[in-house]
């Protein structure tokens, strides 16, 4: 039976100051940014977002419950009885009516008088119920791109008083309008799947849920609210990082559609979604942190609590490495610490509640003299601020026709580490590439003999600093006496990550980098190819991304590597032997008939030595003694630095699953990771 393996993962920017792109990936979340691939078009995002997303939709609830769970306060335990707009929902109807036909976006500038305002008009009638908040129309907006794809819902509603020309990336709820019914989602009534198979659903449904993605990726927030709008219903959302609920599709022209504007106008901050832990530093501070941020004046700027320390961060763009609105989400930023008055590297993610905060196990790591680690400052968790959409989940509603996955719980966090390195990627010579992979392989040799497992081997969690390196991100570590599988999420629930399956991903890593990076003569069409085929392998399977054959069937035959020149021959004989290793794990006992024929002695040699390397392979110190003979060497080249290849533009795309929910799946379940992923990126 076929193993899957852990590819690289992607840097983008991990603890490097001003890096931006974002390596290979997993999921949607990286899949474009890091990978060969030529990029998808938009219909093709579309219902790759919708097949991933799809599998944790709660719904659908009826929306009298959805105002009551996330938007009605405490303190009305029952619902009261909004006044009647009459004059709103027959404007709004009307607006429905006349935006019904093919030509939406000339409909929505013709019309005089919408409740939704499309116009930039004030309706006295919005003005009683959302004094706070306006709406305006979006769907020319030409400025704003998420990777590539254009975001421009066809409604915004924004603080009221915000500029005439203020972006989507500002938006409190994006609205979507479409005028078929038939383009809806969901099935309400269906006993078999809430999410419908039609592409047409799938396409609505991969448009929302890139949307949403990037709003919480341009914004700091907890979750998000969007509203899906046909020409006689709608229905309302709430995302977070565990999922996202879905209403039950109800009449537009309900008090219940203008109570959501009426409640949501009244909330907190905290019920709207804002992150109350960001604020606005002191201009004392914020000219200390453009000085030593080396920012302009037009940059905005954003305060982060963590604890009782405090850091200033830039807070434009979007987080690079968001291809999906659930999971950690992580982001990073070169921050200026108040207290300390210089830059350090902080990280914000959302770490599943039932994992170790990262602190807690650096800690540990520094008690048992684990080297090769960045030095932590602080780590908190953020508030009280967790997702919601599991609770929804646990409590069995009747509603709830179809079952989704088992959701998990996130918590907010932030943790802050002193040292400021740079990608893998970024490497100076191909000397300082593989000292940082062996002194990574050697914190992760130490962690293991002081019992935890890393289990998040990827080109991003590995960090060059001052030529050394780092192994990072310890969110995933497991801890080795705890003997159990994995979560309820993973595509296959009985398997445990071990210390070899770690080695592998190592191996991966270098062969990635290297031939993304390194010099050789394989034409860009190959590489785009190659890189491709094998790293981005994946399928679909009972709803659930897995990683194909690929990555095995290379290591069995590594042609690639074998045939193609490297620039340095002792980068090539380190990437061969070590490969040549790893492949036992996939291959057969030897047998009589292929490999001896008919000479015992030689089989009983053959068998021999394939389980002496088997039992080689559950330790780390072959690679570690492979790497350090490699670089005894005096041969190796002063100056053969990264080399900057746009494979991009080479070859036809191959179409495989990216996998944004892939790698949400597996960082839940708290589980081995089966593509590529980047888990950190500059923001």
């Amino acid at each position: 039976m076929s193993r899957q393996v852990t590819p690289p993962q992607g840097q983008s920017g991990s603890l490097a100051a001003g890096s931006t792109n974002t390596p290979m990936s997993k999921k949607q979340s990286g899949f474009e940014s890091y990978s060969s691939a030529q990029p998808m078009s938009r219909d093709e995002r579309f219902i790759e977002m919708a097949t991933e997303i799809s599998s944790y939709v709660v719904g659908p609830m009826p929306v009298s419950e959805f105002l009551d769970t996330f938007l009605r306060p405490k303190t009305q335990p029952t619902r009261q009885k909004v006044p009647s707009h009459t004059t709103i929902t027959k404007h709004l109807k009307a607006y429905l009516d006349a935006g019904a036909g093919s030509n939406l976006k000339d409909k929505y500038k013709e019309l005089p008088v919408p409740y939704l305002n499309l116009n930039g008009c004030q309706v006295e009638a919005l003005k009683t119920i959302c004094s706070d908040l306006e709406v305006r129309n979006t769907s020319d907006n030409k400025d704003q791109t998420f990777h590539g794809y254009r975001i421009g819902p066809d409604i915004c509603v924004f603080n009221r008083g915000s500029s005439v020309d203020i972006e989507v990336t500002q938006a409190e709820i994006m609205i979507e309008h479409k005028a078929d019914k038939n383009e809806d989602p969901f099935a309400d009534e269906s006993e078999v799947s809430f999410v419908k198979e039609s592409d047409r659903g799938k396409r609505v449904l991969g448009q929302t849920t890139v949307y949403a993605t990037a709003h919480q990726a341009s914004q700091f927030r907890t979750h998000a609210f969007s509203v899906l709008v046909f020409p006689a219903d709608a229905r309302l959302f709430r995302w977070d990082r565990s999922g996202v609920t879905v209403t039950k599709a109800f009449p537009i022209n309900s008090n219940e559609f203008v109570e959501f504007f009426q409640l949501y106008n009244q909330a907190t901050p905290e019920k709207r979604g804002n992150d109350t832990s960001v604020s606005i530093p002191s201009p004392e501070n914020e000219m200390k942190a453009r000085i030593s941020l080396e920012l302009d004046a037009n940059v905005p700027l954003a305060q982060l609590s963590v604890g009782s320390e405090a850091y200033i961060v830039s807070s434009q763009g979007y987080m690079n490495n968001a291809f999906s609105p659930l999971g950690r989400s992580t982001r990073t930023f070169t921050a200026y610490s108040i207290s300390l008055q210089y830059n350090v590297f902080l990280k914000d993610s959302w770490r599943l509640d039932t994992q170790t905060p990262e602190h807690v196990i650096y800690n540990e790591l520094l008690k048992n003299g684990v080297s090769h680690l960045p030095t932590v400052l602080v780590g908190s968790d953020i508030l009280n601020q967790t997702t919601l959409s599991q609770d929804v989940l646990g409590k069995k509603p009747p509603w709830l026709k179809v079952q989704p996955k088992p959701l998990r719980k996130h918590r907010h966090y932030r943790i802050s580490l002193n040292e400021i390195a740079k990608p893998l990627s970024s490497f100076s010579s191909t000397k300082v590439l593989v000292t940082a992979i062996l002194h990574a392989i050697e914190a992760h040799s130490a962690a293991f003999k002081a019992g935890i497992l890393h289990r998040d081997i990827s080109s991003g969690n590995i960090m060059i600093y001052k030529d050394e390196g780092l192994l990072i991100d310890w969110d995933l570590s497991k801890r080795t006496a705890d003997e159990g599988a994995r979560g309820p999420e993973r595509t296959d629930p009985t398997a445990v990550q071990n210390l070899t399956d770690d080695v592998e991903s190592f191996i991966h890593v270098l062969t990635w980098v290297s031939f993304r990076y390194a010099g050789h003569n394989m034409k860009e069409g190959a590489l785009n190819h190659f890189l491709t085929s094998v790293f981005d392998d994946a399928y679909y399977e009972d709803g659930l991304a897995k990683g194909g054959r690929m990555k095995m069937n290379y290591l069995m035959s590594h042609s690639e590597l074998t045939e193609t020149p490297f620039d340095n021959s002792i980068l090539k004989g380190l990437l061969v032997n070590i490969t040549d290793k790893i492949a036992t794990r996939y291959q057969g006992t030897p047998s009589l008939h292929k490999e001896a024929k008919g000479n015992l002695t030689f089989l009983n040699h053959l068998v021999n030595a394939h389980k002496e390397t088997l039992e080689e392979l559950k330790s780390s110190e072959w690679i570690i003694d492979e790497f350090a003979l490699a670089l005894k060497s005096p041969d190796w080249p002063a100056n053969d630095g990264a080399k900057k290849r746009d494979i991009k533009k080479a070859g036809t795309r191959i179409k495989a699953q990216p996998s944004s929910l892939k790698r949400k799946s597996s960082e839940d379940a708290g589980g081995k990771r089966k593509k590529s992923q980047s888990t950190t990126s500059k923001k």
